[in-house]
């Protein structure tokens, strides 16, 4: 037990009153003549240890009574779990996990709702004078703010599940910062969650004895969920009648495998694919959904399964675009041969469109525009030129470069060096191609398999190639040099050829390989950006393919009605626009400019929260003690009496009253005694006879 206000025990001294009163306390006998004495003093025996025992039980009474109403002021308590309480005005902070997952139930209801009324009752039990944060995952600036109760109350009654998930760590952090901007000397948090095990990373909690730490946990009652975990496609291109292939990831959080589960892809709004799954317990499965691509432009879609109770994760929303033609740009350093090879490849295909151009009329702004560069037989490269292909190639661009017979060595190792490769020694030796690397993407999808004795093109005249670490061997000799080489740079690529394309060069391009490899260049051209977003990770959504004239301001028309303008980013070339965390709904937006739409965008919930395995009170305590940190408690349950416990938790269990009524008790038993003492006294027996 301890006080309060322990300076008021020095009131106990006055324990010592009654004592006194006792001890000196002087009675005026009243002097009566008896002719005979005997019986009086027959009286007197009788009633002598009686009175002695009574007086002694009124002194007690009187000092428990006085005693009672001295620790009655000093304000007992028996100490909560946050220790010791201390005086003054409260700062307290409540975290109410507002994220997906607490939609789910319990015997006592939905989650979120127990932890708003909860919050609730917790703040009705502090007194009206004391400041209060409400914050939720939204972590939005008003939250960092400290009310007063009754707007506390109204802001955890406004609390709705979001997109948001925070780990916990970073909850703690808003919660300590807004309480140091307080002046109140008592500081405490609480948390109301469930906690998942992807938001409760406990090794990155610390100690903070200023701010003793509660937490309620709030448990669901089903732990079983199937969730769309992620979807590709198989290709980086969608093209006009390509067969497309979209690969869909399905996740189990259950204890129980499921067979026969339907999956549904709609494009457009219309029913595209139907496929069905089966996924072990705790595992995952991959499934592909085929259609054709039969219009160009912006597309959405929707892949959906159905599962109870846990929804949110049911649908994953995508866009994409699907291109027309791809533009292919041939800038000509005057190698007929080699410009013919490559004009056969492109300039009679309806899903290319193709341009030549002289080195020395290349329009440098039309490289925003193109898909794929090719150089071949520059006799050299300008640095502006230069400068503008490196450019094309960081925002995503592709370039091939196939080198002369006879070039600048110094300019062309100028144009190299820009992307970390180099161009060395030249061999006039006849080798053959020895090797195709089929594990690469690059042909993976294009030879299944090899002949043993497949008949591959012979180099004549070819320049040993030094490429960077990150390069990728495309195509090897029988002497063991990199033939045909692809360099990453920024969010492009580099397709570097070692040999020219001329009749000198060697065969290359009378081989089939050769169209193949200039197929998948300006396939594999600019990438036509994420299929997807998840709300509330990065505020900048990259528009790949999206030209915006001028100044204009686009709106981003998405469900429920929403309409918004977007913040357009100009970087370098490059076009975004930034979300700035906006609690958006999931679902497909369209990026919308004077009636046309320019593009396609699909956000999604972050699958953070499909996995409903949490801690337990008992396990979570565990961690605690094992990490060493003291500064937090765990309120194994949450009932109706969870303010009366979070009250005495913090402030203890108040005892005032115990000893008021303790007093009370002792006042009452004294006059009870006093009474029954005088009752009892006998009265002296009759004398007769003349008195002396």
């Amino acid at each position: 037990m301890a006080f309060l206000v322990p300076s008021f025990l020095w009131a106990l001294t006055a324990l010592a009153i009654p004592v006194l009163i006792h001890l000196f306390q002087l009675r005026r006998f009243k002097r009566i003549e008896f002719p005979d004495t005997r019986f009086l003093k027959e009286v007197s025996q009788q009633t002598r240890s009686r009175k002695k025992i009574r007086h002694w039980l009124a002194l007690f009474m009187r000092l428990g009574a006085v005693a009672s109403l001295v620790l009655a002021f000093a304000q007992p308590y028996l100490p909560g779990g946050l220790g010791a309480v201390r005086t003054g005005q409260r700062a307290v902070s409540f975290y109410i996990d507002d994220s997906w997952s607490m939609d789910g139930t319990n015997p006592k209801g939905r989650l979120l709702d127990q932890a708003r009324k909860s919050t609730q009752d917790a703040v009705m039990s502090y007194q009206a004078s004391d400041r209060f944060q409400v914050i939720t995952n939204a972590f939005e600036g008003r939250q960092q703010l400290l009310l007063g109760r009754d707007e506390a109350l109204a802001a955890a009654a406004q609390a709705e599940v979001g997109p948001y998930s925070r780990p916990l760590s970073q909850v703690m952090q808003r919660q300590r910062e807004a309480l140091a901007r307080g002046t109140a000397p008592v500081k405490r948090a609480y948390l109301f969650t469930d906690l998942q095990q992807g938001i409760t990373d406990v090794e990155h909690w610390t100690d903070d004895p200023a701010v003793p730490t509660t937490i309620v946990p709030l448990p669901a009652m089903n732990a079983d969920n199937l969730a769309v975990d992620s979807v590709w496609f198989a290709t980086p291109v969608r093209r006009i009648g390509q067969d497309e292939e979209l690969h869909v990831r399905i996740r189990n959080y259950g204890q129980q495998a499921v067979e026969g589960v339907p999956l549904k892809l709609n494009i457009d709004g219309r029913q595209r694919a139907l496929a069905s799954f089966a996924v072990d317990a705790g595992a995952t499965v991959d499934t592909v959904m085929r259609f054709v691509n039969n219009a160009t432009g912006p597309h959405h879609g929707e892949v959906s399964l159905s599962d109870q109770p846990i929804t949110f994760d049911n649908d994953l929303f995508i866009a994409y675009r699907t291109a027309e033609r791809l533009r292919v740009l041939l800038l000509s350093g005057g190698d007929a041969t080699g410009d013919r090879a490559v004009e056969a490849v492109f300039g009679n295909d309806s899903t290319h469109q193709f341009t030549v151009r002289p080195q020395q009329q290349a329009d440098l702004a039309a490289f925003a525009r193109t898909d794929l560069i090719v150089l071949n037989a520059l006799p050299d490269v300008p640095s502006g030129t230069a400068d503008a292909l490196q450019e094309f190639v960081r925002n995503g661009g592709s370039l091939a470069l196939f080198p002369g017979a006879e070039h600048d060595a110094a300019s062309w190792n100028a144009l190299l060096a820009r992307f970390g490769a180099s161009s060395g020694a030249r061999d006039t030796s006849a080798v053959g191609v020895d090797r195709i690397e089929l594990e690469q993407p690059f042909y993976r999808d294009v030879f299944s398999t090899m002949p043993k004795n497949v008949d591959l093109p012979t180099a004549r005249l070819r320049w040993r190639l030094g490429t960077p670490a990150v390069a990728v061997p495309l195509l090897r000799l029988r002497n063991g040099d990199v033939f045909l080489s692809a360099i990453p740079h920024g969010e492009g690529q580099v397709y570097l050829l070692a040999s020219p394309l001329s009749e000198a060069g060697g065969s290359f391009t009378r081989y089939a390989l050769f169209v193949t490899s200039l197929l998948r260049m300006a396939e594999l051209s600019r990438p036509m950006g994420m299929l997807y977003h998840t709300i509330g990770e990065g505020t900048s959504i990259a528009l790949e393919g999206v030209d915006l004239p001028g100044e204009a301001a686009p709106h981003l028309i998405g469900p429920d009605g929403i309409d918004l303008v977007p913040e357009v980013r100009r970087n370098l070339g490059t076009l975004s626009i930034a979300l700035h965390d906006a609690d958006l709904p999931p679902g497909a937006y369209a990026l919308v400019l004077d009636g046309d739409t320019l593009a396609r965008i699909a956000l999604n919930l972050a699958r953070a929260e499909s996995d409903p395995t949490a801690y337990t009170p008992q396990q979570l305590t565990a961690r605690l003690e094992e990490l060493g940190l003291k500064s937090f408690t765990v309120l194994e349950a949450a009932g109706e009496e969870l303010s009366v416990r979070l009250g005495e938790m913090d402030q203890g269990v108040k005892l005032w009253k115990w000893f008021v009524l303790a007093a009370l008790l002792f006042l009452f038993l004294e006059i009870l005694i006093i009474r029954t003492t005088r009752a009892s006294e006998p009265t002296a027996p009759s004398m007769r006879g003349p008195v002396t």
